[in-house]
């Protein structure tokens, strides 16, 4: 069988229906805050501010689903003690730049946005890390309710929802990432996270996956799937290795 390349992934070639585990499964709703979501706060970059909102349709379809279908519903904030005195000093691309205060616990910047609000019921974990598995008790809770499997959206494709999808693989959990509930700052970073996740570490699937694996009505997320073909040759190292 011919190895999936990452333009036929992205172009939509391998596309087909995924079953998601309907018991023994947990919701896991990434960062989904004021701080990545709306601009007023810290993080309310514009250039990042409508990949990141496109999350949001397919994240509340799941909530929707979950709750109806008795699942437990999970959210992660990403919160920084006062002072942000636990947040590490930028490496990488972004080595060099200042530390800021931001996604300080106790401020409205760390809240889920007002559309997605948990309900008395649901979890609330605050982590410091990009991991839900981080210094939380994520897993102790996971354990205790018997659950197996995660399917994951929120925000961002490539850092937190990727590292808590891997973290969640190499612990034995069954793993599921939406893809069409997930959001990253760069279109490139987002494609080839579902990617590598797909690769190794979990199955990709979509909203209305979910909805008909959990006995939700299929409504997936209007507008999607996006034009693949055009995300694909938008991506700059693709042009560059084509000419």
């Amino acid at each position: 069988m011919a190895r999936k390349t990452f333009q036929g992934r992205v172009g939509g070639e391998y596309s087909s229906p995924v079953e998601v585990p309907a018991s023994d499964v947990a919701l896991i709703v990434v960062d989904m805050q004021n701080a990545f979501l709306r601009e007023e706060y810290s993080l309310g970059i514009a250039e990042t501010q409508e990949p990141f909102a496109a999350a949001i349709p397919g994240t509340a379809n799941l909530i929707a689903a979950a709750r109806s279908a008795g699942v437990p519903v999970i959210y992660t904030r990403y919160a920084y003690l006062p002072g942000n005195e636990d947040q590490l000093s930028p490496t990488g691309r972004l080595e060099g730049t200042a530390l800021s205060p931001r996604l300080v616990e106790g401020t409205v910047d760390i809240e889920i946005i007002d559309e997605l609000a948990p309900e008395p019921g649901d979890i609330v974990l605050d982590k410091s890390r990009p991991s839900a598995f981080y210094g939380t008790r994520l897993e102790p809770f996971l354990t205790a309710k018997g659950i197996r499997s995660v399917v994951i959206c929120g925000v961002t494709t490539n850092i937190c929802v990727e590292t808590t999808a891997r973290d969640a693989s190499q612990k034995g959990y069954k793993t599921y990432v939406v893809e069409d509930a997930v959001g990253e700052a760069e279109l490139s970073r987002h494609w080839h996270a579902l990617y590598t996740i797909e690769f190794l570490f979990g199955t990709v699937c979509t909203v209305a996956d979910v909805q008909r694996s959990w006995g939700a009505p299929v409504t997936g997320v209007p507008g999607y799937p996006l034009k693949r073909g055009e995300n694909v040759t938008n991506l700059a190292w693709l042009e560059t290795a084509a000419s």
